[in-house]
């Protein structure tokens, strides 16, 4: 009996050790990428310089008609950096698998709206991830510079990404709305970090 108490709480320090491990990994991967990311990384109010593009990430639709408050705050963000002559063109990027959601569609149609032009208007429906976007921006667009607009928790790593591919960039905040989901966001994102973490390695 007492042998078998001894390995039941030999696996169970175990368990303990290694759960640690996998959040102290978690929280060094996350400080790096926050810390590399943030002296690329402004407010709106605060931001200066010329760039190629400005890209913008998907971040959901609703009925493939209406983009949601997230994608809201990050098109209106661009099209007054646009205004403002940031850079000379968009670079609209999310996902177009299927027929009946179309991100890219009903963001293009928002800016519209809004007065951005459509020949300034450069799309990629296959942005599936944050990392699809920066890598196809930068091998597929050939952008060499650019403003990228989201959300301050999801900037950094959409930053870092994009320095990893080359972009010279700088991240701008979108605000406007308060999200009830905030913390699950932030949560999720931490683990999008070690993941795109260990992307930039590979690649």
């Amino acid at each position: 009996m007492k042998k078998a108490n001894k390995i039941i709480v030999g696996i169970l320090r175990g368990i303990v050790l290694f759960v640690a491990l996998i959040m102290a990994v978690t929280a060094v991967i996350n400080a790096i990428v926050v810390c590399s990311a943030r002296p690329h990384i402004s407010d709106y109010d605060d931001f200066e310089g010329t760039y190629d593009y400005i890209i913008v990430l998907g971040c959901g639709i609703i009925d493939n008609s209406i983009p949601t408050d997230l994608m809201v705050d990050r098109l209106d963000t661009a099209v007054r950096l646009y205004e403002d002559g940031a850079a000379p063109r968009i670079l609209l990027s999310g996902d177009h698998q299927v027929e009946d959601y179309n991100e890219v569609a009903v963001m293009r149609n928002y800016i519209i709206s809004e007065g951005v032009p459509e020949d300034a208007i450069v799309c990629d429906d296959l942005g599936l991830s944050t990392n699809e976007t920066m890598r196809r921006a930068a091998g597929l667009y050939d952008v060499k510079s650019a403003v990228i607009v989201t959300q301050e928790y999801h900037l950094y790593r959409a930053v870092y990404l994009a320095v990893n591919y080359g972009i010279r960039c700088e991240g701008v905040i979108a605000t406007g709305h308060t999200f009830v989901n905030q913390a699950y966001y932030s949560a999720r994102e931490v683990l999008a970090r070690v993941k795109d973490f260990f992307v930039c390695i590979v690649y």
